[in-house]
């Protein structure tokens, strides 16, 4: 199934362009706010935190922000897309639109604020005089594309769930702090108990968050068969979500 035929390339983009100014629609500072929110949180956490792992963590706050950047990608494309139909039925109704453009619409909003949050990552980087791993850097994109994937697949998944049942998004924000606690975000994994890694290692938005750092902060590769598991279980889920959407699609508006 083709997920973006010709003809919806102009619908897809203005529900890019509506998403992405919809976040600040009613804010003073605007676009602003894409820097300023994860500047924010990683200057409060990393006065909190990092006292804690200064000895085990170098850089603590490229670190933090490098994590968080992938995790909110992530996280923020599947909540955009939980909410995509749904929030979107109105429309739906009246019109033949194709309801998986809103779902695409938002990751791709979420993507670009993510390529603001790159540039942020950057300048802190500069700040604090970490090294540059230009060798690395543009291996960035495997993690990212292994993030838009399975954030499509569960995105899709997700928007049909919270169509059907409504207690899905508060499902999805339960699992969202389990997903930020057990991603090594802000906490380096020697200070997990070893036998507790095997479980670390369960969590698919923690590969992104390795990979993603191994790459951009440190100038490694990272074990090739976690990235062949990623690409894999990445596939896996878009398939699935696929099969789902397919397969519900046209029964949604007797739904709404």
């Amino acid at each position: 199934m083709s997920l973006i035929k010709k003809n919806e390339l102009f619908l897809l983009s203005e529900v890019v362009k509506r998403n992405f100014s919809a976040r600040y629609k009613e804010s003073t500072l605007g676009i602003l706010w894409s820097v300023l929110n994860p500047l924010f949180t990683m200057i409060i956490l990393t006065i909190v935190f990092s006292t804690l792992f200064s000895r085990s963590i170098e850089n603590y706050a490229v670190y933090l922000l490098c994590g968080r950047n992938m995790f909110n990608f992530f996280t923020s494309a599947c909540t955009t897309s939980l909410l995509a139909i749904k929030a979107n039925q109105n429309i739906l109704v009246k019109t033949a639109a194709p309801k998986h453009i809103f779902i695409i619409g938002g990751i791709i909003s979420e993507f670009i604020n993510f390529l603001i949050c790159t540039v942020l990552l950057l300048a802190v980087m500069i700040a604090t005089n970490a090294p540059f791993y230009w060798n690395t850097i543009p291996l960035t994109i495997i993690p990212i594309i292994f993030a838009i994937i399975l954030s499509t697949g569960v995105g899709l998944i997700l928007s049909i769930c919270q169509v059907y049942y409504t207690d899905t998004q508060h499902i999805w924000s339960v699992m969202t702090t389990m997903l930020l606690y057990g991603s090594a975000l802000f906490y380096p994994m020697d200070v997990i108990p070893e036998p507790y890694h095997q479980y670390m290692i369960l969590n698919p938005v923690f590969w992104l968050v390795n990979q993603y750092r191994s790459f951009f902060i440190y100038g490694t590769i990272p074990d090739l068969l976690y990235i062949v598991n990623t690409l894999l279980l990445s596939t896996i889920i878009l398939v699935f979500g696929l099969i789902v959407y397919k397969k519900y699609n046209k029964k949604l508006a007797m739904k709404f």
